[in-house]
């Protein structure tokens, strides 16, 4: 039982990459029309913007083919890189239980630790102010949004975290 990566998909990189693969072909549609109307200038128009949208139109290429890590389930934990304010690294010695939530119309795994001020204590001052914040505003401490991983469903996520946990509480206590 090694790691589980669960990944992201990326819509907008291949909206991105479909505008640029539009606008090339556009660019090289008003080169070839110069070409045959015998219009310098659309020519060189159509050349340049061609290759501007063509270098970005691989640019987009190479940031929709890269693999975007959502969740990783380890046998010691789970590394949340859902958002900007993903928390990181969770120890299963620290989570309770997990649950399926919807925060602002969207799904998420709400992870719920067993001790909240020995969970504070071992994050950072930026993550220990936001798990106060949602516990404040009367949220999870942890929400993991998996609204965007791929193939998957959140009912799906869940089983895999409540089974890797029950693994780990059956190993380790």
């Amino acid at each position: 039982m090694g790691e589980i990566i669960i990944e992201e998909t990326n819509y907008k990189a291949f909206a991105l990459t479909m505008a640029y693969l539009f606008m090339l072909v556009a660019a090289i549609s008003v080169a070839i029309l110069g070409e045959i109307k015998n219009k310098k200038g659309y020519l060189l128009i159509g050349i340049l913007t061609a290759v501007i949208f063509l270098i970005g139109f691989l640019w987009a290429l190479a940031k929709a083919s890269k693999i975007k890590s959502l969740l990783t389930i380890t046998m010691d934990g789970i590394i949340d890189n859902s958002s900007i304010g993903a928390i990181g690294f969770i120890s299963f010695d620290d989570i309770k239980e997990f649950k399926i939530v919807t925060l602002y119309n969207k799904n998420a795994i709400a992870v719920i630790p067993k001790n909240i001020d020995i969970f504070l204590s071992k994050l950072t001052t930026v993550k220990r102010r936001q798990v106060k914040r949602n516990i404040h505003l009367n949220l999870p401490p942890v929400a993991i949004m998996v609204d965007m991983a791929k193939n998957m469903e959140p009912e799906d996520i869940l089983s895999l975290l409540q089974k890797r946990l029950s693994d780990y509480s059956r190993l380790y206590e």
